[in-house]
């Protein structure tokens, strides 16, 4: 014969299976009491079978509060965790890391440049952009000068608070590429010849850059830091000649068709640095435009005198104001091969409108008109004839003829800080993710991105969110997130240019819909329930109702509970009208309501009355502390809403009593477990809520 009896707390010891669900899987402990596992860290589940996978800031995510979002997710909201093994398997080229916490650089630069952090980028910014002279006043420690620092002129913007300068990697191409992968090839640069001369009574007289450096020593050495790249020490006593030899070895300094540089020392000075000081006058003549400053560093340089303190500074004389254009301006580049094919009557240079080896169309001998294959400027633009013949392209068209469009800007995806821990806030051409069709003046964006200007990174999922959810921006996400189901005010980017949260409206995230989730809203939801094992003294959640008719016999009110509106109550409903108006909204499954005062014939008596009817609403599904529901009324004296006992019980997946798989939804039960009622009786939720009897052979 076969006795039914059902397993209570004390029975384990006779109960022929182990107190916890497979010995915890030999992960984490047994907590007898309950029967439940506390898992070690790195595995999860009601057995601590499956594999927990790291964690990172979220890429995109309903915000907590108002500009708060990018909260620690695993995967980093861009990748699927394998519970067997604890790795992230990233969304497919375009996230990586073990957290999928890093964005792939497109076609890893194409082999032509590095893949590097905003972080790491903001370090590699020249600091000679950032400054237009290196002052004694920024070098001089104290006021006598005897200390000085000369990386005070080295500064450049941090980017290491935002949220993203350890997530957002791109390109740094090598020297001649460019590009969001570095596929495209410079062209050589270089002045327009037909303007800046001296009949040019538009634009004036243009000219070279020229910047001093004032060195005042009489022993050691100092070196100078030109685009990022330093020279080699140069001694204090150096003539021009070893001077113009050790700046003109920097690659940055462009000589490989002339003398890149004109250097001249002050007066009849033969030495760089003199016991006073000396100037010496750096004209660059070669490198065109207006020039980042030169830095020096001189803290290896001497002075034996008593009044003089070692010291060397720099500044502009004389901002460069030639141009510094592909093709000088003059001709169209071939990207692919980084030759300018030069309109007709021109050719290359020697940047002075002379025959040289430049390659950059900035020479010609007899011009009568503005470039133009068959019409001056293509006939997409305005000639504005002699001297200049510059063509004034028409919205939307580019290049010295006017026959290329123009692409759509947006604000760029990786680029140098504009102010520390500011970025993203520089307008580039296709957002710096995607490559400009000249011809079509269309955006060819990178896998990932989106828009006209590829200025959106795109949702996950073939199609987009699986099919299964919401493809919306950070802003959007934070207006429909929520707190324990009730809406809230949060906002995400609401205060204009925060460099906070400069993603707002260009990073995108998935909001799947009821009963799917997973970053690209592919896995299926399981039900939640309460673990029936806990032994702890548990309490459904009791709310209170009073309705007041006082104004009158025709009013009608209806609640809402997480979001979601009941059908309109009459005045004389009854408790049963309330209970099936509850039920019958999404997020309630099952609830009781009972009147205050029981001895009333519930099936008679109306829910509002004179001076205020007070009825219950008692939650069996959802469990725990739910929030409150809220009272609209019509014609009402009053409704009110208050908490009479706040839920205490779990709501959790699969009560905590079993695995979810997430490719059929179903809960897996672990043994003396199964689908309940959602109060620990045998029920249709499959929520593995329901403790189930134990059949024991009798001897």
């Amino acid at each position: 014969s076969f006795v039914l009896f059902a397993l209570f707390a004390g029975a384990f010891a006779s109960a022929p299976f182990a107190p916890c669900p497979n010995s915890c899987s030999g992960h984490g402990n047994c907590e007898n009491g309950d029967r439940q596992c506390k898992c070690f860290d790195g595995f999860i589940g009601a057995d601590c079978s499956l594999m927990q996978c790291p964690f990172g800031p979220a890429w995109a995510d309903e915000a907590t509060g108002t500009d708060s979002a990018h909260n620690l997710a695993e995967c980093s909201n861009r990748g699927l965790c394998d519970r067997t093994t604890g790795t992230c398997s990233c969304e497919s080229g375009r996230f990586e890391g073990k957290a999928c916490e890093r964005k792939t650089c497109a076609n890893s630069c194409n082999g032509k440049g590095r893949c590097e952090s905003m972080r790491t980028l903001a370090t590699l910014q020249d600091p000679g952009e950032l400054i237009t002279s290196c002052p004694s006043s920024l070098v001089c420690v104290d006021g006598a000068c005897t200390t000085r620092d000369y990386s005070k002129c080295m500064t450049t913007y941090a980017y290491a608070t935002p949220w993203d300068s350890d997530m957002m990697y791109g390109c740094v191409c090598d020297e001649g590429y460019y590009g969001a992968d570095c596929a495209l090839r410079k062209c050589p640069t270089g002045d327009d010849p037909l303007t800046g001369h001296s009949a040019d009574t538009t634009n004036g007289v243009s000219v070279n850059e020229k910047q001093i450096i004032t060195c005042t020593a009489n022993g050691g050495t100092f070196t100078l830091t030109f685009k990022g790249e330093t020279t080699t020490a140069i001694a204090y006593d150096a003539s021009v000649t070893v001077f113009t030899a050790a700046f003109e070895a920097l690659s940055t300094v462009q000589n490989e068709y002339g003398s890149a540089v004109t250097v001249a020392y002050t007066g009849t000075n033969t030495k760089a640095c003199v016991d006073s000081g000396n100037s010496i006058t750096i004209e660059f003549t070669q490198n065109f435009g207006d020039l980042p400053l030169v830095i020096p560093d001189g803290a290896a340089l001497t002075h034996s005198s008593a009044i003089f303190e070692p010291l060397i500074t720099s500044s502009t004389s004389a901002s460069g104001t030639k141009e510094n254009e592909f093709c000088s301006n003059r001709g169209i580049c071939a990207t692919d091969t980084g030759l300018c094919s030069c309109a007709t009557e021109y050719s290359t240079s020697n940047g002075y409108n002379g025959a040289g080896q430049r390659g950059d169309c900035g020479y010609y001998t007899s011009v009568t008109d503005c470039p133009g294959e068959d019409l001056a400027c293509s006939g997409q633009g305005v000639c504005s004839g002699p001297p200049n013949y510059v063509c004034s392209c028409e919205a939307g068209f580019t290049g010295a003829d006017c026959s290329q469009m123009v692409c759509p800007t947006g604000r760029s995806w990786f680029s140098y800080p504009t102010a520390d821990n500011s970025g993203h806030y520089t307008l580039t051409e296709c957002s710096d993710a995607g490559t400009c069709d000249p011809e079509s003046g269309i955006c060819e964006c990178l896998d990932g991105f989106e828009g006209s200007s590829c200025d959106r990174m795109t949702c996950p999922g073939d199609p987009v969110c699986t099919g299964q959810g919401q493809c919306l921006t950070m802003s959007q996400l934070a207006e429909i997130a929520n707190a324990n189901g009730d809406a809230t005010s949060f906002t995400y980017g609401a205060i204009p240019n925060d460099p906070a949260t400069w993603d707002f409206d260009k990073i995108q995230g998935c909001y799947c819909d009821e009963g799917f989730h997973g970053y690209d809203c592919s896995l299926l939801s399981c039900p939640y329930g309460d673990d029936p094992e806990n032994n702890a003294f548990q309490l459904n959640e009791r709310q209170k109702i009073v309705c007041d008719e006082s104004t009158g016999t025709d009013g009608s009110f209806f609640l809402t509970f997480r979001q979601q509106p009941t059908t309109s109550l009459a005045y004389n409903a009854k408790v049963s009208d309330v209970k099936a108006a509850l039920e019958a909204i999404s997020t309630i499954d099952s609830v009781t309501v009972e009147l205050d005062d029981l001895t009333l014939d519930a099936t008679a008596t109306n829910i509002c009355k004179a001076g205020g009817q007070t009825f219950y609403v008692e939650f069996l599904r959802p469990t725990g502390n739910v929030p409150l529901m809220t009272a609209t009324a019509d014609s009402l004296e009053e409704v009110t809403v208050t908490s009479q006992v706040d839920g205490s019980k779990e709501w959790i997946e699969c009560s905590g009593r079993g695995l979810c798989d997430v490719e059929t939804g179903l809960c897996t039960c672990i043994t003396g477990f199964a689908s309940s009622d959602g109060q620990g009786n045998s029920g249709v939720y499959g929520d593995c809520g329901y403790k189930t009897p134990i059949v024991v052979e009798e001897e």
